[in-house]
């Protein structure tokens, strides 16, 4: 007996047979952790990768909308919309799990004009989107790690490179323009065509018209961005330079010429003898081409990426040292005509540029008031029948356009309102963006006598319906609103300074957080760009 135990116990003290087992066991916790570890983290890495494409998308959507506080259209609602969020979404995708999207609209440094840093107060200009879902765990959670967190992040903004785009910009020189200021505008106390001057400025120095080249190195030719200047009353040809030679001296005004309405080009018409112009930069001056276009505005270099010899910069006052273009005033405000002017100097910018695309910017209080005695009349020297009409209607009617016989149709001054809208809209039909920029519209202002009533609708002939929200006359605000572009669409172009004195801060803008002329511009300049990506780390100042 105790010879077998002894030979039992001896050979469970040498036999080698099964050791292996316990480190075959140890081995394969080791190699099922490392493949679980495998498998979980690449099925991780592979919804992160789908999460990054969609927080990409999502804020390349979103670029065009942070300036829009819209409750249906605004930046969140947009990146919502392209994320991965819903499988509702445009990018929805039920195999990811229960995504959650995160949106922040802040300001980024690189985007804004040299000198300028952002703040807490700084407008937003740049949107983030973070992506984020629990990855369920296959073989990790046997070790206490049922779910793998995952995000990706994507910034974005609209100033990339320049569409080929080509603006006129309409700014309002009369009277209005200069007896109120602005206490939102350089010192507090410059006149509202000067920050309506430097509203301008700030809208070319976020715009580089060419890539790699500034001032006359960029030529019309290889630029993305044609700019011309438009004012209204006009003036005389032969003082017009007096706007962009530093000079100081006022152009003469001259009662409103009228183009006709089917005009492929502009060029000055006659009164009394007199060439006038609304163009503020005439054809073929300086850099300007034929049409009065220009693309030698801007300078990488100086403080307000303006270039101070162009002669746009000098009237515009951003060359240091020479005073800026002054209001002509005298002739109280009209602008049906003038936006038929810009509208005919753009189709032939166009012509001469295939491809490139049309925009207007008016920027006005909405007014519209000149009485017959700002109109060419029979008594003068007439406006040449070829190119403009040669008489209005008179304040009893008896004498008529040549066109139409019934009151209020252009060129009238009955209804002056209703034909600025009419001007825009027929832009609009043939394929120009309109911007309308109401700076400190008046509650009323489309009524008075000697500039008709704008009561009554004209629903015939050349005017287009619009909308009077509920009211039985126009005002200048509504008058801007209908003018804008894109009305179906949360009035995407219509903007509105609204916080000054004398506007009764009635128009106000619900469709964009812009509330004054600077950033306005910066909102408008954002949207002749494309969206491009930018570091994650560049936001700052996150606002929502």
């Amino acid at each position: 007996m105790r010879t077998m135990s002894s030979s039992f116990v001896r050979r469970a003290l040498y036999d080698q047979r099964g050791q292996t087992l316990p480190m075959v066991a140890l081995g394969m916790v080791a190699l099922l952790g490392m493949a679980g570890l495998t498998i979980d983290v690449g099925h991780a890495y592979a919804v992160h990768t789908q999460l990054q494409n969609t927080a990409t998308a999502a804020a390349l959507a979103a670029a065009g909308e942070v300036y829009n506080s819209s409750t249906t259209n605004n930046a969140t609602s947009y990146a919502n919309q392209y994320s991965a969020a819903s499988t509702s979404d445009e990018n929805g995708n039920a195999s990811l799990g229960t995504v959650s999207t995160a949106v922040y609209t802040g300001c980024v440094n690189v985007l804004l004009p040299s000198g300028q840093t952002c703040s807490s107060s700084t407008l937003a200009n740049a949107v983030q989107v973070t992506n984020s879902v629990g990855v369920k765990t296959f073989f990790l959670k046997m070790f206490g790690v049922p779910v793998l967190n995952v995000s990706a992040t994507a910034t974005a903004s609209m100033q990339g490179a320049a569409l080929p785009w080509n603006v006129a910009v309409i700014v309002d020189a009369t009277e209005s323009m200069t007896s109120t200021t602005d206490s939102n505008c350089s010192t507090g106390t410059a006149s509202r065509f000067t920050c309506a001057l430097e509203s301008v400025q700030t809208l070319l120095g976020a715009i580089p018209p060419c890539t790699g080249a500034d001032g006359s190195s960029c030529t019309l030719a290889a630029s993305q961005f044609h700019v011309a200047m438009f004012a209204f009353p006009n003036v005389t040809v032969a003082t017009r330079p007096d706007d962009y030679g530093c000079s100081g001296t006022i152009p003469t005004p001259e009662p409103y010429t009228l183009p006709l309405t089917s005009l492929s080009a502009y060029t000055p018409l006659t009164y009394n003898g007199n060439h006038s112009t609304y163009q503020v930069i005439l054809p073929s001056a300086g850099n300007a081409d034929a049409n009065g276009f220009m693309s030698d505005y801007y300078s990488s270099s100086s403080s307000n990426h303006l270039n101070s010899s162009s002669d746009i910069v000098k009237a515009i006052g951003g060359a240091s040292g020479c005073q800026a273009m002054a209001t002509a005033g005298g002739e109280s405000t009209y602008y049906a005509s003038v936006i038929y002017a810009a509208q005919a100097a753009l189709l032939a910018e166009q012509a001469a540029y295939p491809g490139s695309q049309n925009a207007i910017i008016v920027i006005s209080d909405g007014e519209a008031q000149a009485a017959n005695t700002k109109f060419p009349s029979t008594g003068s020297a007439p406006t040449p029948s070829a190119d403009g009409y040669t008489v209005v209607t008179n304040s009893t009617g008896n004498t008529k356009n040549l066109v139409n016989s019934t009151l209020g149709h252009y060129p009238d001054f009955n209804d002056e309102c209703q034909q600025a809208i009419v001007a825009a809209q027929a832009a609009a039909a043939a394929g120009t963006r309109v911007y309308a920029v109401a700076y400190g519209s008046e509650s009323s202002g489309c009524t008075t006598s000697g500039g008709g009533t704008d009561s009554t609708l004209v629903a015939t002939g050349t005017n287009q319906a619009f909308t009077l929200s509920g009211t039985s006359a126009l005002t200048p605000c509504i008058t801007m609103e209908n003018m804008a572009s894109s009305m179906t669409n949360s009035a995407n172009y219509f903007y509105s300074d609204w916080n000054q004195s004398g506007s009764g801060s009635t128009c106000v803008d619900n469709g964009h957080l812009t509330v004054n002329l600077s950033d306005i511009s910066l909102a408008i300049a954002s949207t002749f760009g494309k969206p491009r990506l930018l570091p994650n780390g560049s936001l700052l100042y996150p606002t929502t």
